[in-house]
């Protein structure tokens, strides 16, 4: 996105910074000091509010999404033509993604196989160059500067930063569930579903374990989303940041492959994002799950707090 476009993304918040000549200014400023207002709550929901359509209006983002919506659709179809004469999918599916050997079965399948096909690298990677670019984007456009003029403060613009990406994570999981589940309910049978535990349960019931992957699914990725912000703080180069957190996400995802790196495994953000599948058991086994989402939980305050103290000392020069 070029610095043009970019501050024309921004011109709406001019009136956010702007002086109300209606307003009286504060007795309490004293003669050549800037009247400061602490913002309201108000002020920050617009201010999240814009930040929020400016994320979701740039094509890159657009394309990211499309991205996404295009797997579970390329998935669905690759197994119908493969099982179209009625015979098994590939020798019962071994090595492809997790549940795919079910989906000609159920349909509903298709939601959990095309997150397992997703997480690993796609969704992930999508994260990263939001968050990459949520502050060095802002910086090397020559916007960082004329937001920060805003009386929120760099806490405050961090944390609507942050709470934009994590938006963005959900979105980007709710598209990837959304596709597969409509593909599903097109090319194959849906109804009652059975779990890996070998129980059925109702298709309602299935829908909701497929909402509650979606929601897991989507807090596995707020460890990524602070630590691409951390490296978004460091550079004033949008693609720097971004290639560097995608970087550091493919790194992460060799190592955790290495068996001789066990010991360090369970600690990398990436390790129990496959521990969704436990959803699909009945009863549902939480262990990994809780794991996860605390693994996540510690990165999104390690690297959100490092975030936080280089941004509030950082020399703003663009």
């Amino acid at each position: 996105m070029s610095r043009a476009e970019a501050q024309d993304d921004r011109a709406g918040e001019s009136a956010l910074t702007a002086p109300d000549p209606g307003v009286a200014p504060d007795p309490g400023v004293v003669a050549g000091q800037g009247a400061v207002r602490s913002p309201s709550p108000l002020w920050s929901l617009g201010l999240f509010r814009s930040e929020l359509l400016t994320t979701f209006r740039r094509w890159r983002t657009l394309a990211l999404l499309a991205v996404l919506a295009a797997v579970p659709i390329l998935v669905g179809i690759a197994v119908k033509i493969e099982t179209g004469d009625g015979s098994s999918l590939g020798g019962g599916g071994a090595g492809g993604p997790a549940f795919i050997s079910q989906i000609s079965n159920n349909g509903l399948f298709l939601v959990f196989t095309a997150l397992a096909a997703t997480l690993p690298f796609f969704l992930p990677m999508a994260i990263g160059v939001v968050a990459g670019d949520a502050i060095a984007g802002e910086s090397s456009a020559g916007t960082l500067r004329y937001l920060l003029v805003a009386p929120a403060g760099r806490s405050r613009l961090l944390l609507t930063k942050y709470a934009t990406v994590i938006t963005f994570c959900l979105a980007a999981t709710l598209v990837v569930a959304v596709s597969a589940l409509a593909v599903g309910a097109l090319l194959f049978p849906v109804g009652d579903l059975i779990t890996i535990s070998g129980t059925r349960i109702t298709y309602a019931e299935g829908l909701g374990r497929a909402l509650l992957i979606a929601l897991v699914v989507a807090a596995s990725l707020v460890g990524i989303a602070a630590l691409g912000l951390f490296v978004s703080t460091l550079t004033g180069s949008g693609i720097a940041a971004m290639a560097t957190t995608v970087g550091l996400l493919i790194t992460v995802q060799i190592l955790d492959q290495i068996p001789q790196l066990d010991a360090l495994q369970p600690y990398f953000f990436s390790h129990y994002w496959l521990s969704f599948a436990d959803v699909v058991r009945e009863p549902v086994y939480w262990d990994d799950l809780v794991k996860n989402l605390g693994l996540q939980a510690l990165y999104a305050a390690v690297f959100g707090s490092a975030a936080w103290a280089r941004f509030t000392t950082k020399d703003i020069t663009a």
